[in-house]
């Protein structure tokens, strides 16, 4: 049997295995237990590598998702009119939005969760410019064995489209339910299911460990999207089943079951019993159930090959489930995105009379009456042009000189939905303490206040064609993710000189309050995932008060006294010790000189050492120097840092520094009272290689603590500007 570009074996003839008890993971299906049997055959090495792409694949594909449901989700006008004058079409139109957004958020939880499962691999996930290039598009590598269209047609193609029953036949391509016991495929897919199931596969092969999510070390499912950043429901995924009164109170108990169903009649209006409308929270249904997933919670970060199974097997039961389920969770609240979305079209004409080729299971739901015409349906949405481009919209207006020039609208949309994406990889690089901050701030923010409501505000204008402004989707080029910001601005300022600016300012001023991500992408600067000296004492800014006679020194482990070190007297205040001095010659922590940047900066004797300048005699004595401008270069001496030129050229100045002063101690120490005989050990974790410059600008947030970068930037450890 062909999987993509494999030879699947036959199926064992073994039944599935059943779940434990306390095991919410599904059976595997023989299909399944055939795929990993073959899988365990191959090298471990193609197998991880093989997960690791298919995960980027899944990333992609939820990606290209979004911006569909989101394009037909803005085109619905889901509250023309007031609660207690809902009309049957009014109701359909905010229920089929808040159904489609409903999706929008699980397919951005989903996107959340293969990227956690690759970065708990080592690997960052992509998502910057990884949007399809234009629309309609295929989903990556689908081959669609969805049900044939309305015209009879199966097309593979998914258009950006305003709401209509085609469009949710086109959803239905995406969603279509995978069939019993299909065969997991990897790639040229037919079902989101057997691509899913694949990857399940891959993860359960005996090649992958559990060690294989945890190469970023102990913390590193800290750094990965985390689970406080996600809720089911919010107020764009609930819609009203019937009429309300606006500003009736809500209730102080929770309100009864919003099970969902296909009613006979999707419209309840009219003044309900005992002569009232009923408050809003009454007549709302919450689209999304909590109990939807595997594991602890929606979103879970990921640490084991346990956890990457759960975030997999959550993806699948959120999404198109199996052909006989129309749920996707034990409590049966919620239906899956397939029926989601069936349920809608039985609610349109089209559905009594339509040539679409449904399949038999999930069994289709009966009409939804009163069933809503095209005519009364146009009421409700905006008439957005199918797939738009910024160029056709230039290239239209420019044949209307009283037209206005919505390029610079289109441009800006497209531009912050860019930078959502850059702010989504950023994420994964903020310190895991501020990650809640900064997702309202970055994520929240841009969606909420700024995305949604420029694209509301867009839509109300028309084209000289007589149809509304869409948005796009387009993957604009913002440069670099360290100029994305500024590039996101002045996309905002084009906007100005348009006379439609003033509708849009106050949502462009929040622009400049979303995180600008340039720090944590600049050129030439790193951040392992985990800050590795967190058992250390925090690097003083300030040079403590040092013993009596003590001389100064350049860095770590120069020390020639007891309490002679950064620190001074009194010793670190945090940290193993706090309060404690050093013990010893030699086991002091960093310098004691006045800090400075470069060669001949030095003020006075025992100042320099980076190997950036100077000749190589003066390179290889670093620390040494016996006067004012004859140090070579910066103090104190990072880690990093290597020498130039001499002996010691390409080696570490640090560990040279650390030598010459071994080498000098005995005659150092004849001047000393009390001198010990043997230097003691340089503090840990910095025994082999002194300093980091980590440390020495604590955590990267103080990065003018110091800098020695020269032209090139080689020896500045990320702290170059």
């Amino acid at each position: 049997m062909q999987n993509g570009s494999h030879i699947i074996p036959r199926p064992s003839s073994r039944p599935a295995r059943a779940p434990a008890a306390d095991d919410p993971l599904p059976p595997l299906t023989r299909r399944e237990e055939a795929t990993i049997a073959w899988l365990s055959q191959l090298p471990r090495e193609r197998v991880l590598e093989e997960l690791k792409e298919n995960l980027q694949t899944a990333v992609w594909i939820e990606l290209a998702t979004i911006p569909i449901y989101l394009f037909t989700y803005y085109s619905i006008a889901r509250k023309r009119v007031s609660g207690e004058n809902l009309s049957p079409g009014q109701l359909f139109a905010n229920r089929a939005g808040g159904v489609i957004m409903s999706v929008a958020v699980e397919e951005m939880l989903h996107m959340s969760l293969a990227g956690n499962v690759l970065y708990s691999l080592g690997v960052d996930p992509q998502l910057y410019l990884c949007s399809p290039a234009s629309y309609p598009a295929s989903l990556p590598y689908h081959r669609p064995r969805g049900p044939r269209g309305p015209d009879g047609s199966r097309r593979d193609q998914i258009p950006l489209a305003k709401l209509s029953f085609e469009q949710l036949w086109h959803f239905l391509q995406i969603e279509y339910a995978e069939k019993r016991d299909a065969p997991p495929q990897d790639r040229n897919w037919d079902t989101i299911g057997q691509f899913y199931s694949y990857i399940r596969c891959l993860i359960l092969s005996p090649q992958i460990r559990d060690d294989d999510f945890r190469v970023r070390g102990d913390g590193g499912d800290r750094q990965q999207i985390q689970p406080f950043n996600y809720s089911p429901n919010n107020i764009d995924t609930a819609y009203p089943r019937q009429a309300f009164d606006p500003w009736g109170l809500p209730p102080n108990k929770a309100g009864a079951s919003t099970r969902p169903s296909t009613p006979s009649s999707a419209y309840s209006g009219g003044i309900a019993a005992g002569g009232a409308y009923p408050s809003a929270a009454r007549a709302t249904a919450f689209t999304n159930a909590g109990d939807s997933h595997s594991g602890r919670s929606e979103l879970i970060s990921v640490a084991s090959k346990r956890q990457a199974l759960e975030a997999i097997d959550t993806i699948c039961a959120q999404g198109e489930g199996f052909e006989h389920e129309r749920t996707d969770d034990p409590s049966r609240l919620e239906l899956c995105h397939y029926y989601k979305f069936l349920t809608l079209q039985a609610q349109l004409e089209g559905y009594t009379r339509h040539v679409e080729q449904l399949p038999a299971s999930p069994r289709p739901p009966a009409p939804v009456t009163p069933l809503v015409t095209a005519a009364e349906l146009s009421r409700y949405v905006f008439d957005f042009p199918d797939n738009p481009t910024t160029k056709q919209y230039a290239e239209l207006q420019s044949e209307h000189p009283e037209g206005v020039d919505y390029e610079p609208l289109s441009n800006l949309v497209n531009g912050l939905y860019q930078y959502m994406f850059i702010l989504t990889e950023t994420v994964y690089r903020v310190p895991a303490a501020e990650q809640k901050r900064y997702f309202n701030q970055a994520l929240h923010q841009s969606m909420i206040w700024i995305l949604d409501k420029l694209i509301q505000q867009m839509r109300s204008y028309t084209l000289s064609d007589g149809r509304s402004v869409a948005p796009t989707f387009e993957n604009i080029d913002l440069g670099t993710r360290d100029q994305a910001f500024a590039n996101l601005k002045r996309l905002a300022e084009a906007t100005q000189p348009m006379p439609y600016y003033d509708d849009i300012q106050g949502y462009i001023a929040k622009i400049d309050a979303l995180p600008d991500v340039t720090p944590y992408w600049a050129q030439g600067w790193h951040k392992p995932a985990r800050y590795p000296y967190r058992d250390a004492p925090k690097w003083p800014a300030q040079i403590g008060a040092q013993p009596p006679g003590a001389l100064p020194h350049a860095c770590m482990g120069l020390n020639s006294c007891r309490g002679q070190d950064r620190f001074g007297a009194a010793g670190p205040s945090d940290g193993p010790t706090p309060g404690q001095p050093n013990a010893c010659a030699g086991q002091g922590y960093c310098s004691t000189a006045v800090d400075h940047t470069c060669h001949v900066q030095n003020q006075c004797r025992g100042q320099g050492g980076c190997g950036l300048y100077g000749t190589g005699e003066e390179q290889y004595r670093p620390g040494a120097n016996e006067c004012k401008s004859l140090g070579s270069c910066a103090t104190p001496i990072n880690a990093e840092r290597f020498s130039t030129d001499g002996p010691n050229r390409g080696k570490s100045v640090w560990a040279r520094a650390r030598r010459v002063f071994e080498e000098r101690w005995p005659e150092l120490r004849k001047a000393l009272p009390d001198a010990p005989a043997e230097l003691g050990a340089v503090p840990a974790p910095f025994a082999e290689s002194g300093p980091a410059y980590l440390w020495i600008s604590n955590d990267n947030t103080d990065r003018g603590n110091m800098t020695a970068c020269g032209s090139s930037g080689l020896s500045g450890a990320g702290g170059c500007a």
